[in-house]
């Protein structure tokens, strides 16, 4: 649950994603590139090969009333051919090609030298790894450059377009998916907003979220126990995913692997997840067990 692909900011094509898969011995597999579905076609064919069931996701980009705060929403076992979701991503698309435009003119400002053809080369959608990646003379590392230049606390200060959460939600459930709120504990910390988080999760729900990423990468286990109880107590779906991006990512987690704690049982949501998602294409009961 929760990758990345070569269609947005992560480092493999679907293909070797599916493979690294099946070599870790995984059943099932979503893949969740920001904004597109341009690699799920892809995937299903290889998914197909390695008798791996593939989940159709996608992340979206999104702002709620706390505007300056960006949420991710994802969402889970959708028509990837429906239309309003297909508007969406075109829609993300030309944001992103804006975004991208005003960013890279800014950099130059500060001397930064831009590869366009990093970006010309791009597939799916235009990220802020791409951003990154274009850039020749950065002297950092990757990392350090996006934190620097295009995290929230960057100098330039330019925003991307997001859509509302409300409508990206009734998006995916009209696709006929589920909507769930990705990392919103390490979106508050990042912004130091985490104060919010009942308000922020509250609103998210009044808009027909689904469920929350609860078993989440390189989470704490008081993280894990605070999703996991807000969860419980609305009676909503929860998911974990490694948010995986590329196997020599720095901060990032391999596939497959994310904290869920002894004490945590994720024998709690197996059930949940089967119920979600056995609609699509393959029995989710016999793939999770």
């Amino acid at each position: 649950m929760h990758t990345h692909t070569c269609y947005s900011d992560g480092d493999m094509k679907p293909e070797e994603l599916v493979k690294l898969a099946k070599n870790k011995g995984i059943k099932v597999l979503s893949i969740t590139d920001h904004d597109t579905v341009d690699g799920l076609d892809e995937a299903r064919w290889e998914c197909e090969t390695q008798n791996i069931t593939l989940i159709p996701g996608i992340e979206f980009t999104t702002e709620t009333e706390y505007s300056d705060i960006e949420v991710h929403i994802l969402g889970y076992s959708f028509d990837p051919e429906d239309n309003g979701i297909l508007k969406m991503t075109d829609h993300a698309k030309q944001n992103a090609k804006d975004y991208c435009s005003k960013v890279c003119s800014a950099l130059e400002s500060y001397g930064m030298e831009i590869d366009n053809s990093v970006l010309n080369n791009t597939k799916g959608i235009i990220t802020k790894h791409d951003i990154t990646l274009s850039v020749i003379n950065k002297n950092m590392s990757n990392y350090d450059f996006h934190n620097m230049w295009l995290s929230e606390n960057s100098p330039l200060d330019i925003t991307m377009q997001k859509f509302p959460a409300k409508k990206v939600i009734k998006a995916i459930h009209k696709a006929g998916g589920k909507a769930v709120c990705a990392h919103i504990i390490r979106t508050l910390e990042q912004s130091d907003k985490l104060s919010l988080l009942p308000f922020m999760s509250e609103s998210l729900i009044r808009c027909g979220l689904d469920g929350f990423e609860v078993f989440y990468a390189n989470s704490n286990e008081d993280q894990v126990r605070t999703m996991y109880e807000l969860c419980s107590a609305q009676g909503l779906i929860m998911t974990g995913g490694s948010d995986f991006h590329g196997v020599n990512r720095t901060g990032r987690c391999q596939l497959g692997e994310y904290n869920s704690f002894t004490e945590i049982a994720f024998s709690d949501i197996s059930g949940i997840l089967c119920s979600t998602y056995n609609d699509y294409d393959h029995d989710m009961t016999k793939a999770i067990a």
